[in-house]
């Protein structure tokens, strides 16, 4: 069961249930087309590892492409970042955020829609477990200023080195693209207080 059927899981959602183990569970808010999830996925099977996409079609995707590798530890819900925080995940149950590459929605009038708000980033603090960490990037300068200011005013983190938090993590699909076309790619790496 790769795709989450939301009516027939409990809420909030308890991994053991869902994964059918009790494992270190990660989360990435926007899967995307799968390539990040589903490499992670091969590399650490001792995680559990969940994922959400807004998009039915990159949603139904990323499902198609982890049911072919045979990742067991992967599952994707079709729903939004806000969604997943503010109805679906418990309190400290969630080792690592990552939010990579989210849609910087560059027009003024569409800044309302960007994920970071403080709002959404309380939420994210209260989901993660202690020392559980928040991963970020970001290909936009613009809205990498916003997620630097957004992430500064949080309290209860701890910036830790994010070069090495990404180290041994793959690559998105956009990351290799905006690489190969020589875009700044600005990385965040933050660590919840105990």
């Amino acid at each position: 069961m790769i795709d989450v059927d939301l009516d027939r899981v409990g809420i909030p959602i308890a991994w053991p249930e869902l994964f059918a183990r009790d494992a270190p569970t990660d989360v990435e808010i926007g899967s995307g087309k799968g390539k990040f999830l589903n490499e992670l996925a091969s590399a650490r099977p001792d995680r559990n590892l969940l994922a959400v996409e807004r998009s039915a079609k990159y949603h139904r995707l990323c499902c198609d492409r982890a049911a072919r590798r045979g990742l067991e530890n992967v599952r994707l819900i079709r729903t939004t970042g806000e969604d997943l925080l503010f109805r679906l995940l418990a309190e400290e149950s969630v080792d690592t955020f990552f939010v990579l590459f989210s849609d910087p929605w560059p027009k003024k009038r569409h800044h309302k829609r960007r994920f970071f708000r403080p709002d959404n980033l309380a939420a994210m603090q209260r989901a993660l477990a202690p020392e559980g960490r928040l991963l970020v990037k970001s290909d936009h300068d613009d809205y990498a200023t916003v997620i630097g200011e957004v992430l500064g005013a949080a309290s209860g983190f701890t910036a830790i080195d994010a070069e090495e938090a990404f180290a041994d993590l793959p690559q998105t699909g956009f990351e290799q693209k905006y690489l190969v076309d020589g875009r700044t790619i600005h990385s965040f790496a933050l660590r919840k207080q105990a």
